[in-house]
């Protein structure tokens, strides 16, 4: 099969690495003069409304070019992976990007 042997790129980022990726990749090239904001405000005076804002649309981009954002984190020393976000920012998650091959 074609598919079998083709390389995809996977990234694995912290909480604060993700948000630093999440602020450079959508802050700094942004329309929205509130978003060109964020490079300089401190990531800990950031809404959870925005942050997750920002994932959604990590998330989309990837997802659209065929690859995929899963959050990990540790619950009673068992893994658990989330595909979303519901409300708040979850603190200690662990962020895995894979990119597709397109």
């Amino acid at each position: 099969m074609e598919g079998e042997n083709e390389k995809q790129t996977v990234i694995t980022l912290n909480d604060e690495s993700f948000k630093h990726y999440l602020i450079e990749r959508y802050g700094s090239y942004a329309e929205d003069p509130n978003r060109k904001r964020l490079k300089s405000a401190s990531q800990d005076l950031i809404s959870h409304e925005t942050w997750v804002q920002l994932y959604n649309q990590a998330k989309n981009d990837i997802t659209q070019k065929g690859g995929s954002l899963i959050g990990y984190e540790l619950v009673n020393n068992i893994l658990l992976s989330h595909d979303g976000i519901n409300s708040h920012w979850p603190m200690n998650w662990m962020w895995v990007m894979r990119f597709g091959s397109n």
